[in-house]
This record gives C-alpha cells, sequence and structure tokens, in this order.
C-alpha cells in the first residue's frame, strides 16, 4: 500500500535531481565558457572567452560541421556578418562534437563557407549541455551585457535574426 508512493517520490526525486541546473533563456545571463579556437586549418592554438566580448551584442550560434541545417544557414550568417561586425556585433560559432564532428571537420566546414566569424570547439559538448541544446542550428542574441535576448532553434530566416540583433543593438 505505501509502496506506490515510495515509487512515485523516488521518481519525482530523479526528475529533479536530472533537471538542468538553472535556466538558460531569454533575461538570464548567458553562461560563461571559454573553449579553444577553430580556424581554417584547425585548432588555432588560441583561445576565446565568452565573456571578454562584453560590450558588444553576440550572436552565438550552436552548430555540428555535419548538420545540413548549418549548413545551409552558413551563407547567410555570412551575409549578416558582413552587415553586422562593422556595427559591433560579434559572431561566434560554438561547434560540438556529435556524431564524429571534429576541429578538423569544423575547419573544412569553415574552409566549404569561406565564413570569416570565430568557432569554438566544444570538444565534450559540455557547453551544449550548459546551454541545453538539443538540435542545431541554435541561436542566442545577447546583448551588451551578456544577457540573452532571443533564442532560437534550426534554421531561422535572416529578417529574424535581423530583427533580434537590431533590437538588441538599439537596447
Amino acid at each position: 500500500m505505501f509502496l506506490i508512493p515510495l515509487v512515485l517520490a523516488i521518481a519525482a526525486l530523479g526528475y529533479i535531481v536530472t533537471q538542468p541546473a538553472g535556466s538558460v533563456g531569454v533575461g538570464s545571463t548567458a553562461p560563461e565558457f571559454q573553449l579553444q579556437v577553430v580556424g581554417p586549418d584547425g585548432l588555432t592554438g588560441e583561445t576565446a572567452k565568452l565573456s571578454s566580448f562584453r560590450g558588444n551584442v553576440v550572436l552565438l550560434e550552436f552548430m555540428e560541421s555535419w548538420c545540413p541545417y548549418c549548413r545551409a544557414d552558413a551563407p547567410a550568417i555570412e551575409s549578416l556578418r558582413l552587415d553586422y561586425e562593422p556595427r559591433g556585433v560579434v559572431f561566434i560559432s560554438v561547434a560540438g562534437t556529435d556524431r564524429g564532428a571534429t576541429a578538423e571537420s569544423t575547419a573544412a566546414f569553415i574552409k566549404e563557407y569561406q565564413t570569416q566569424w570565430t568557432y569554438v570547439l566544444d570538444s565534450d559538448n559540455s557547453v551544449f549541455r550548459k546551454y541545453n541544446v538539443e538540435a542545431t542550428p541554435t541561436f542566442f542574441v545577447l546583448d551588451k551585457n551578456g544577457v540573452i535576448v532571443s533564442t532560437f532553434k534550426g534554421i531561422v530566416t535572416t529578417e529574424v535574426l535581423t530583427s533580434s540583433l537590431d533590437a538588441a543593438l538599439a537596447a
């Protein structure tokens, strides 16, 4: 008789323990990370720390080198970068390593699409987990103080990203 409440209590505790600590979403400060930079020839030996970009609006993309949607978005993101980087927007892609993605496959992606923004390698996908990223691409727009002002999952039109970047710059 008291076995059912005990099982329910254990199940509830298990659920609570497995939930992410804190919420990552609009209005919260973007979690800090420091990751190795990937260039068109592989790891550069440099690292990039998210907080070092404070004072700038940031378009933060989570991607995988094999992701067809990330590949489809790359030219549009590069076009946005050309328009918004002179206005103080920083573009950063956090490259995950799911399904065998590596620094080398990310470098090949950069070469193929001739993208000119910063890529960092999340070698153990810990930053993906920290941001609760479950699919790629996922985008976060951060204001100049590092606060998340917009999030988007999947393919996003340039109009939507433009609107979000404009709003973050105006704030």
